[in-house]
This record gives structure tokens, C-alpha cells and sequence, in this order.
């Protein structure tokens, strides 16, 4: 659905006020205190895949109470055939996100941006299927500073409900397998099927890989038990030259008018991938 032919009702903030009274849309959103299970031990044992294979997972680090809402609100959206990005209109969903800025700023440095890119899947049960192989970023995302490694950008995917072998997890393309590939890998075509890791998670995990790493979305099989939400945000060194403008930055969300804004540019630029 273009956003040229989204309904006029679209465009009006106070319209997804009243469709999901539940969240909010504000100037100021509340506080978000940072998710407790990040810490030293988390950090030591997602580390190892991060740099070994493109990779990390920290499982199910946030609440059923901060899930539920955000599901609830999905749904709606899903029953009035809206697409799902609209979900970033609210505050919640950004407060989701802040909350792991202790995994961010480890990887990223303190002052770390949120790139003006994200989506949302509700994908049904038995019917859909997640995007195709495809990197973030074709740029490489590690560079070696100084004689050490540093990472330049971050996406960070999060399941609302379990994401399972059944209703289409994500499959990522390791780096350690990649790094095999002669030719060097150019095209999706060429990964090999027995390379492909997929990465099961219970809802509230969270996912990321460094943005050059391929991954995809399986396709929710006749068995699955429900529909596979998730939310994905993405992330850079501020230290470092944009990767895109505006950079935002995540104590201070963007206002209801600009959020809108970049949902529709999100529309315009990654609707199609829903369709490949």
C-alpha cells in the first residue's frame, strides 16, 4: 500500500489515538529505565557470536506487561488492513528500544543513534512469510580502528510473540560461513542452504546483527500455533560519518508529527519487500 493511497484518516494523529487508546502519542514520553538483564555476564556470552558470527541474542529480556499492548495494538492494525509500521507512532514502542541502551552503548559508544529505519511483521499464521535474504547495509559494518575492531551499526530485532521454526524465526547467513564463500558472496542466490542458521526466540528477546551480516524471515508454516509479530529498529556509531539522515537521538524520540513522517518514508521505501 503506497502512501499516496493510504486512507485521508492515515495522516491524522488523533485517528491512531482512538484506534489504540491503550499506547500513546506524545512530545514526552516517560522515563524508560534501562532492561536489568543486560549486564556483564549477558554481554561476555552474546559477545562471542557477535563477533565471530555477525550475531547476538539475549533472551527474553522484557515483560509480558510492556508485550501485551503493543500486540493488542498490532492486531487492531492488522484488522483494519494498515500496515504495521504505523506501530512506530507510539510511544511505547520507542521506550521498548531505549530500554537497551546498556547492549547499545557497549557496542555502539554512549552517544549511539537510532538510524531513521525500522518495520514491524505481523505475519499470519500459515499464510506469510518474512523478507528474503537481504543485508541492512551492504557497507561494511566492523571497521578496525587503531588495531582494534569497532562496530559501526547495529539493527536489533524484537519478537512480540515466540518466533519459532513453525511460524517463520529469523535465519541468519554467519559470518564464520561467509567468510568461506570463494567468490566472496555478492548475491543472495549464492548462500547455501546448509550454512543458514536459523535463531528460534521466545517473545520479548532481542536479536541483532551487525548490518552487512545476511538474514531473513522464514515462511509461517500450516503448523504454526499463531501469528509472528516483531518489531526491528536500527542503530549507529555516532562517532562516525551518518549512514543516513536525520540521526535521531533515543532520549528524545521524534515528535507525533516527524514520527509520522518517517512512517510514511518507511512505507515508500521497504513496502515492497512485504511482496517479494
Amino acid at each position: 500500500m503506497p502512501s499516496c493511497s493510504l486512507p485521508p484518516e492515515c495522516r491524522d494523529l488523533g485517528f491512531w489515538r482512538k484506534l489504540n487508546p491503550e499506547l500513546s502519542i506524545t512530545n514526552t514520553p516517560k522515563e524508560s529505565p534501562a532492561l536489568p538483564g543486560i549486564d556483564e555476564p549477558c554481554l561476555e556470552q552474546v559477545s562471542d557470536t557477535l563477533w565471530q558470527d555477525g550475531y547476538l541474542s539475549c533472551p527474553e529480556l522484557y515483560p509480558e506487561s510492556e508485550l501485551a499492548p503493543l500486540r493488542q495494538a498490532m492486531t487492531r492494525l492488522q484488522q483494519h488492513n494498515l500496515p504495521q509500521a504505523f506501530i512506530y507512532l507510539y510511544d511505547e514502542v520507542w521506550q521498548l528500544f531505549l530500554r537497551a541502551r546498556p547492549l547499545l552503548s557497549h557496542y555502539l559508544g554512549d552517544q549511539y543513534r537510532i538510524l531513521p529505519h525500522f518495520w514491524a511483521w505481523y505475519i499470519e499464521a500459515g499464510k506469510g512469510t518474512g523478507w528474503p535474504p537481504h543485508r541492512d547495509s551492504a557497507d561494511q559494518s566492523v571497521i578496525n580502528l587503531y588495531g582494534q575492531e569497532m562496530l559501526v551499526s547495529l539493527s536489533l530485532w524484537l519478537p512480540l510473540t515466540d518466533a519459532t521454526l513453525q511460524n517463520g524465526c529469523m535465519s541468519i547467513l554467519p559470518k564464520s560461513c561467509e567468510n568461506t564463500y570463494e567468490p566472496l558472496l555478492t548475491d543472495q542466490g549464492q548462500i547455501r542452504l546448509q550454512d543458514a542458521l536459523a535463531l528460534p526466540a521466545k517473545a520479548g528477546s532481542l536479536l541483532g546483527w551487525r548490518q552487512d551480516l545476511y538474514h531473513w524471515g522464514g515462511r509461517s508454516h500450516r503448523t504454526a500455533q499463531g501469528p509472528r509479530l516483531s518489531l526491528s529498529l536500527e542503530f549507529q556509531n555516532a562517532a562516525l560519518d551518518p549512514l543516513c539522515e536525520p540521526l535521531i537521538d533515543p532520549q528524545t524520540p521524534p515528535p507525533p508529527e516527524a514520527r509520522l513522517e518517517l512512517v510514511l518514508k518507511q512505507l515508500e521505501k521497504y513496502l515492497h519487500m512485504e511482496k517479494s
